[in-house]
C-alpha cells in the first residue's frame, strides 16, 4: 500500500502535468457534452417541403414528415427553398402538389409527390423511401375501401367508419396486423423495440472519441516508469524475492487511481450509471496493458513508438467497427476493445 500511496504522489507531484489533466478533462466534458447534445439535430438531413394542397391526406402526410427524426424539414415557397437547394443548404425539395388527396382516394399511386434534386444527388433515392413510408398508410387504407366496396352488394359504411374501424384493429394487440417498424438482429433471433435514427452513428463516433482519449490517458501516464528506468531509479530500489507482482500491482492501481476523473466524466456522458462502469472498465484494461507494456519495454522511444501505434491502431479499429456491418467488414472488429466499449455505451 506504501507503493500505491508513493506512486500517486509521484504522479500528482508534477503540478503542470496535473493542471493540464485537470483542463483537459474539463473541456473535454464540456465538447463532447455539446456535441452529445445536438447530435439527433445536426445529423437530421436537411429538405424542403412545398405544400400545394388542402386535403386531410395532406395535412396528415406533412405531420408525419415533420415527425420523422432522419430529416429536418424546411417548409416555404418553392422559389425561397430552391436558392438553399442551389447554394447546398437542403439535399433535396418535395413539393406535395394540388390534388393530392384525390389522387390517395382515388387509389392512384403515380405522381403523387413532385421531388426536386441535384443532378448527381443519391441522398434524395434514400429520403424519398422516407417520405414513401409516411404515404403508406393512407395508400393502403384508400385502396382497401375501394375493394372493400367492389366486393359488397349492399350499401358501404362511410370512408370516416372504415377508417375507424381499420385503426381499432391496429391498436388491438391481439390482432396480428401492425405497421410498427421493428428491428431484428438474425443471429441473436430477438426482436429490438429501439427506433434507430441517424445519430446513433454521430453518437458512436463520440464513443469512439472517449475510448482513444482514454487509451492516451493510460499511456501517457504510464510513461513515467521508463522515465524510472532510464535515470536508474528502478534499479536503486530493494525487491524482495516474490514482491514482483505486489510491486507491479501497486504501480498498476496508482496510474489507474489518477486517470479515474477522466474515466468518470467519459461515462457520465452516457447519462447512466452503467455508462460509468464501461469507462472505468475500458480504462482498466489500457492501464494494464500500458503497464506491462512500459515496464517490458523500458526506453522512452521504444514505449511512445509502440504506444503511439497502440492508440492510433485501437482508434482506427474502433472507428472502422461503427461501420463494419455496412461496408462488410471483418467480424473480428467487433471484439477490439475500442469497439466493445462503444457498443456498451450506447
Amino acid at each position: 500500500m506504501n507503493r500505491f500511496i508513493l506512486r500517486l504522489k509521484l504522479l500528482l507531484r508534477d503540478r503542470t502535468a496535473c493542471i493540464c489533466y485537470a483542463i483537459s478533462v474539463i473541456v473535454m466534458f464540456c465538447l463532447l457534452l455539446g456535441l452529445s447534445s445536438v447530435s439527433e439535430e445536426q445529423s437530421a438531413i436537411p429538405v424542403g417541403l412545398v405544400i400545394r394542397d388542402d386535403s386531410r391526406e395532406t395535412e396528415e402526410l406533412a405531420e408525419n414528415i415533420r415527425k420523422t427524426k432522419a430529416i429536418k424539414v424546411i417548409e416555404g415557397k418553392e422559389a425561397e427553398l430552391k436558392d438553399q437547394l442551389f447554394n447546398g443548404y437542403l439535399n433535396c425539395i418535395f413539393i406535395i402538389d394540388d390534388g393530392y388527396g384525390d389522387k390517395v382516394r382515388a387509389g392512384e399511386t403515380e405522381d403523387l409527390i413532385t421531388v426536386i434534386s441535384g443532378k448527381d444527388d443519391r441522398m434524395s433515392v434514400v429520403i424519398s423511401d422516407i417520405i414513401a413510408g409516411s404515404m403508406v398508410y393512407d395508400i393502403c387504407l384508400n385502396k382497401a375501401y375501394r375493394s372493400y366496396r367492389s366486393l359488397i352488394s349492399t350499401e358501404p359504411v362511410p370512408l370516416n367508419a372504415y377508417n375507424t374501424y381499420v385503426l381499432s384493429l391496429k391498436e388491438d394487440p391481439s390482432y396480428d396486423f401492425s405497421f410498427d417498424k421493428k428491428y431484428m438482429d438474425p443471429e441473436k433471433k430477438t426482436i429490438d423495440e429501439s427506433e434507430v435514427t441517424n445519430g446513433m452513428i454521430y453518437r458512436q463516433m463520440i464513443a469512439g472519441m472517449l475510448c482513444m482519449l482514454l487509451c492516451l490517458m493510460a499511456f501517457v501516464s504510464c510513461n513515467c516508469f521508463c522515465l524510472e528506468y532510464e535515470n536508474g531509479v528502478a534499479y536503486r530500489l530493494k525487491e524482495l524475492p516474490g514482491s514482483r507482482i505486489p510491486t507491479f500491482l501497486m504501480d498498476f492501481f496508482g496510474v489507474f487511481v489518477y486517470t479515474i476523473p477522466l474515466s468518470v466524466a467519459a461515462g457520465f456522458l452516457s447519462k447512466s450509471v452503467m455508462g460509468v462502469v464501461y469507462s472505468l472498465t475500458y480504462l482498466i484494461l489500457m492501464c494494464l496493458i500500458c503497464t506491462v507494456l512500459s515496464k517490458s519495454v523500458k526506453k522512452t522511444e521504444a514505449y511512445q513508438l509502440v504506444g503511439a501505434v497502440l492508440v492510433v491502431g485501437l482508434g482506427i479499429l474502433g472507428f472502422v467497427s461503427v461501420f463494419a456491418e455496412l461496408i462488410g467488414g471483418p467480424a473480428f472488429l467487433k471484439f477490439t476493445p475500442n469497439a466493445i466499449y462503444i457498443s456498451l455505451l450506447l
